[in-house]
């Protein structure tokens, strides 16, 4: 694809190049032979959430839709190789263009060599390192709070610190789009659940008001939503905090790194203090190209949850090369502020375009830009319109969001250039003027 112009992102492709493209079969063909019309393997799998699911990943092979769990031949790059034929990512996560950093793949190196590639043993007890403890010293440093611990994934994360800290005595009350690893985590602890309207802190002051909330009470929010892209109002949230006596966490899967003049936060978006928020949570494996995530907060909240957060004390520790690389990142991002900027840029360019084209991008304000769509089926059929132009943009179906709401969820980076968001533009136009959305139901 080639870039005439930016005005009307003009593509240029040869038909016989979109043609040869294809998704990958991750199944080893098994839809082709049939297996699928026999048992599902066990009982386990014969009960209807199961078969629907099977049927509709049938579907999905039978009409070429499925794209997911597509092997890459190389590490995640604006511009990707799949199956031999080049593509442009508009799915990854690395917020900052900082994979395949030499200096992260250094730390990685130089972690391993002196630590291994494993620890031998869960944190408590034999898991813990030196690089461990400095990187958790850094990381709270960053982000202005007095000691963080990491965990395996920010799924983990979000387990241990709910499970660990309330109980069925105790209410949670979530945003209504609040991330699933949150919802699994009241589940785990029991805890009283109910739910506010998104990113509405009227909603919210009505549940605070409500009785029963529980001799404890936790608000949930997350900085930037991993569906929707829009930020939480953070001063409001705050204020009800602390009017209604309760505790406030705040998941930075998506914000850290990414808000803020430095990459702090979303507190730092929006000029409050850290210590205004109980608990931040983080991802290491997004902005932070490496994989775990991490629980900041009060030193006296992390010493306890060192020793009564399950998914820390049971679950092995990080390994030595994710936490030299996320260390590595962290420098990095805070020695080269000129990546957020250049990310907040290229978010606003793709942000507008698609709004020039038509597309539904929702009340988005970061680099986290939905295409919403409706039915599962029409998010099926872009990604695949999008994929057939080179460009790699997964559907989001339901339960992910919500029964309607499917979306391509896109991402922006710092590794992007003004060319390639062109070449995106170009390919969003090409396919809404072709006519992207026609029906294909579901086998019966």
């Amino acid at each position: 694809m080639t870039r005439q112009d930016s005005a009307s992102y003009v593509v240029e492709e040869s038909e016989a190049s979109r043609t040869g493209r294809k998704f990958q079969d991750p199944f080893q063909g098994y839809f082709e032979r049939g297996q699928q019309k026999g048992r599902t393997g066990t009982d386990l799998l014969d009960h209807h959430a199961a078969r629907a699911w099977l049927r509709v990943i049938r579907w999905g092979m039978e009409t070429g839709l499925y794209g997911y769990q597509q092997p890459f031949e190389e590490k995640a790059a604006p511009r990707i190789a799949l199956d031999g034929e080049n593509y442009l990512m508009l799915s990854s996560y690395d917020y900052l263009g900082l994979i395949g950093h030499p200096e992260v793949e250094s730390a990685a190196i130089a972690a391993i060599r002196q630590f291994g590639t494993g620890t031998g043993g869960v944190r408590l007890l034999t898991g813990t390192t030196t690089l461990h403890q400095e990187f958790e010293t850094e990381l709270a440093a960053f982000k202005g709070t007095e000691a963080a611990m990491t965990f395996t994934s920010g799924y983990m994360a979000n387990l241990g610190v709910i499970s660990s800290l309330l109980g069925p005595g105790d209410s949670v009350i979530l945003d209504s789009r609040a991330h699933r690893s949150i919802v699994d985590a009241c589940r785990l602890a029991r805890v009283q659940v109910r739910r506010f309207s998104h990113n509405d802190p009227c909603s919210l002051a009505s549940e605070l008001q409500k009785e029963a909330r529980g001799k404890r009470t936790l608000i949930v929010v997350e900085g930037i939503y991993s569906m929707d892209g829009d930020i939480c109002p953070l001063a409001e949230i705050v204020a009800l905090k602390r009017k209604e006596n309760a505790f406030l966490m705040v998941d930075e899967a998506h914000s850290f790194g990414t808000l803020g003049i430095s990459g702090k936060g979303v507190d730092q978006y929006f000029g409050i203090s850290p210590d205004a928020v109980d608990i931040w949570m983080g991802s290491l494996s997004k902005a932070i190209p490496s994989n775990g995530g991490f629980i900041a907060g009060a030193r006296d909240l992390i010493i306890y949850m060192q020793h009564g957060a399950a998914a820390f004390m049971f679950s092995a520790a990080l390994s030595p090369p994710a936490v030299g690389s996320a260390r590595a990142s962290l420098q990095v991002l805070q020695r080269e502020p000129e990546r957020i900027v250049a990310l907040r840029r290229n978010a606003a360019y793709l942000r507008s375009g698609l709004i020039r084209l038509g597309f539904d991008i929702g009340n988005t304000d970061s680099q986290v830009i939905p295409v919403i769509v409706g039915s599962d089926e029409r998010a099926y059929r872009l990604s695949h319109a999008l994929f057939m132009q080179g460009v790699i943009a997964l559907g989001i179906v339901s339960p992910a969001v919500p029964v309607g709401k499917a979306r391509l969820r896109l991402c922006a980076t710092a590794a992007q250039d003004r060319r390639f968001l062109d070449e995106v533009l170009a390919a969003f136009r090409v396919v809404r003027d072709a006519g992207w959305d026609e029906p294909a139901p579901l086998s019966p």
